[in-house]
């Protein structure tokens, strides 16, 4: 295997380490910085496009939440030139404004870019797996 490609896939496993930890810090600059100029994400809840749309997301998902704690499991990663794709799974533990967990576990399939030197998400498509909620104690 190319030794470029194991840097390139070492890379882009620091994007999901940078992405949760961005997440556990609230650091929504260094969340947005994991993301492509024009990227997309996508749940079942909704769908973005753009800095400025993930911006708006990423305000309102901390109105409900205290904290999260995301794991991130990655598969495979293929990588061709300046784009890239993977396969994680996600533990997420999110503490609730309203009191008690929230614990979802699911599925990213990732699309990625190589932008302005650095690997980015440039499309985010996730599955939900379970999800449970638990009341505060």
């Amino acid at each position: 295997m190319p030794q470029s490609n194991l840097e390139d896939r070492f890379l882009i496993r620091e994007v999901y380490g940078r992405y949760a930890l961005a997440a556990a810090q609230q650091d929504g600059k260094a969340w947005l910085d994991c993301w492509s100029s024009s990227a997309t994400w996508k749940t079942p809840h909704f769908e973005v496009s753009g800095q400025a749309a993930l911006e708006q997301a990423w305000a309102a998902t901390w109105t409900d939440f205290v904290n999260v704690a995301a794991f991130n499991e990655v598969g495979e990663i293929a990588v061709s030139g300046d784009t890239a794709s993977a396969v994680s799974s996600v533990l997420e533990i999110v503490t609730l404004k309203a009191g008690g967990l929230l614990k979802m576990a699911g599925l990213y399939t990732d699309q990625f870019v190589r932008e302005d030197g650095a690997w980015r998400f440039s499309n985010r498509e996730y599955v939900s797996l379970s999800q449970e909620m638990s009341a505060s104690a």
